[in-house]
């Protein structure tokens, strides 16, 4: 494709021409990865309808896609491998894990199609919960796990069972009798909402994103007339309604 080609030209040029590109390793721009995957998690929180938000996201898309043709372009540097070689590789791993659509494989719906791409993933492995990095952030990591215990029916079988689970973990947060046992009982809560959200098809991140946005509106809201009116309760409450 043209436009990808010229791309890879443009980065060319920048490890050659830029001064702050020449400098970039692997390692210095791992923080700026991070960076741009949450910034793409912020836009993905606020996307609607509107086309401003579509653009957003494709601004963001294409920030994220730098940093992976600046780690490929340095790997390359290096004799290690290309783009062309990522892209390769990448094609391979889809059609072999694909074979109800490149192969003779029948499936009836997603959720077989996630454990098929389980239990080829883990042909060579122990455990379908070995291929969990342990630096994931903790809310990915239960999402990530609980994803998995499906494939081997370790889940509840509606939406309305998961949510008993959650109520009754609050229950058993409401009558912890020492500290310790609270913060036992608080991860177990945490652990239930975010299996919730699972069954709601949502994100969990996303779902937090948008709640701390909606907090931090509202609070903008009474910091701004709490000298006119000191009802706190009342000021939020017309932030609120203000939505």
């Amino acid at each position: 494709m043209q436009e990808f080609d010229e791309l890879v030209e443009v980065i060319d040029k920048l490890r050659n021409e830029c001064p702050w590109d020449k400098e970039q390793t692997h390692e210095t721009l791992a923080k700026h990865l991070i960076e741009e995957a949450y910034e793409l998690l912020d836009v993905l929180a606020k996307l609607g309808s509107s086309v401003l938000s579509y653009e957003n996201l494709k601004d963001e898309l294409g920030d994220l896609l730098l940093q992976i043709l600046l780690h490929s372009k340095i790997a390359s540097e290096n004799n290690y491998f290309s783009i062309v070689s990522v892209v390769e590789n990448l094609t391979e791993k889809l059609v072999k894990r694909h074979p109800h659509v490149f192969g003779a494989v029948k499936l009836e719906n997603a959720s077989d199609v996630e454990k098929q791409w389980e239990e080829i993933k883990g042909k060579n492995s122990d455990s379908i919960f070995d291929d969990i990095n342990e630096a994931l952030p903790p809310i990915t990591k239960a999402f990530k796990a609980q994803r998995k215990a499906k494939k081997i029916n370790l889940s509840y079988p509606n939406y309305e069972e998961a949510l008993d689970d959650l109520i009754s973990e609050i229950n058993e947060l409401r009558n912890a009798e020492d500290e310790t046992s609270k913060k036992s009982e608080i991860g177990d809560v945490l652990f239930a909402l975010i299996n919730v959200c699972r069954y709601l098809n949502t994100d969990p991140e996303i779902e937090l994103n948008k709640s701390t946005k909606r907090f931090i509106e509202r609070a903008k809201y009474v910091e701004k007339n709490i000298e006119l009116n000191p009802d706190i309760e009342e000021l939020w409450n017309l932030a609120k309604k203000n939505e």
